[in-house]
């Protein structure tokens, strides 16, 4: 039987959960979805969850839908009221990166998770891309020289992330992606980072209160350095750009958000799918650890989630006060 899932939040990345469950039906259905703008959450039942009720109440949802598992894509200052919530309601959960914008909220998810004795599991999905677990098996062991990550884009064209207080700000609402992935391909963890920000481009138009330019150097555990290049400030009509570069001694690999590729001197491998494949592949194995125990599929715990959320939050710690800073 097909578990029942509940989405709680209609913009961007609700839509994006609702459609990886679409395409598992054998797994699971939507039976519910909830976000205060009755107009967007209505569009979403209506383009992805033909079999979802909709709500502006994600409590009411809870208590009516009876999820058994719950997706939270609503903004980071909601994830710790949602996803208890979902917890106290008896569901797993699928949490949107950033777990929160704070370690104690981070820390408070996963020790209520425990206490009910439910599954959480962060939407780290490029660990799930094409090409991921080849490439982790060409780069083990391997010395590396350098990872280095970028981001140009636009605005930024998501309206939540003018404000850093709400989104977080460039490495922990959309860098945390790749250093997460540096972590898992690498088995590694950083040591030490130093980042530096600007805002000179962007300051002073209305509602911007983030910054446009950021820049990140880490020091990864197995000697490795990396660098992480972020902007909002490209203007409008121009393409943006990112991902992530990894040199070690054998290759290099090159990272998406639809896959990967590694090239050495006979050639080059290339992985890549749909969009959305991330986002499925981690959906299809929670629920299998959620129907039937098996964890295999599982790519990340919850606790090696926080690692990542860790080393983002020292990151901006470090912009914040100019110094480096070790974890």
């Amino acid at each position: 039987m097909a578990l029942r899932v509940a989405v709680i939040g209609a913009g961007r990345r609700g839509g994006a959960h609702a459609e990886a469950v679409a395409d598992l039906e054998e797994q699971a259905r939507v039976v519910g979805i909830a976000d205060t703008d009755e107009g967007r959450v209505r569009a979403l039942v209506g383009r992805s969850a033909p079999h979802a009720t909709p709500y502006t109440d994600a409590l009411a949802m809870l208590r009516e839908a009876a999820p058994e598992v719950v997706h939270i894509t609503t903004p980071p200052p909601l994830h710790r009221e949602h996803a208890l919530a979902a917890f106290a309601a008896g569901a797993h959960v699928v949490i949107e990166k950033p777990i929160a914008l704070t370690v104690e909220d981070a820390e408070a998810i996963g020790e209520a998770a425990a206490r009910a004795g439910r599954l959480v599991h962060v939407c780290h999905q490029i660990r799930y891309a094409p090409g991921m677990v080849e490439l982790k098996e060409r780069l083990a062991g391997q010395p590396v020289a350098l990872t280095h990550i970028w981001n140009y884009r636009k605005g930024p064209d998501i309206p939540g992330n003018w404000d850093r207080a709400w989104g977080g700000g460039h490495v922990v609402e959309w860098g945390i992606h790749f250093l997460d992935l540096c972590r898992y391909l690498l088995d590694t963890e950083a040591t030490e980072v130093y980042a530096r920000y600007t805002d000179q481009v962007l300051r002073g138009q209305p509602g911007w209160d983030n910054w446009d330019g950021y820049s990140l150097t880490v020091q990864w555990a197995n000697g490795a350095v990396g660098g992480y290049a972020s902007t909002y400030a490209l203007k409008p009509g121009i393409a943006g750009d990112s991902g992530l570069a990894i040199i070690a001694a054998a290759g290099k690999a090159t990272c998406g958000f639809a896959g990967g590729s590694w090239t050495t001197p006979e050639g080059t491998e290339s992985w890549g799918g749909k969009g959305g494949d991330g986002e499925r592949e981690l959906s299809r194995a929670f629920y299998r650890a959620v129907a039937d125990g098996d964890r295999s599929g599982i790519r990340q715990s919850f606790e090696d989630a926080l690692r990542t959320h860790r080393l983002v939050l020292a990151a901006n710690a470090s912009a914040i006060e100019g110094r480096p800073v070790r974890l």
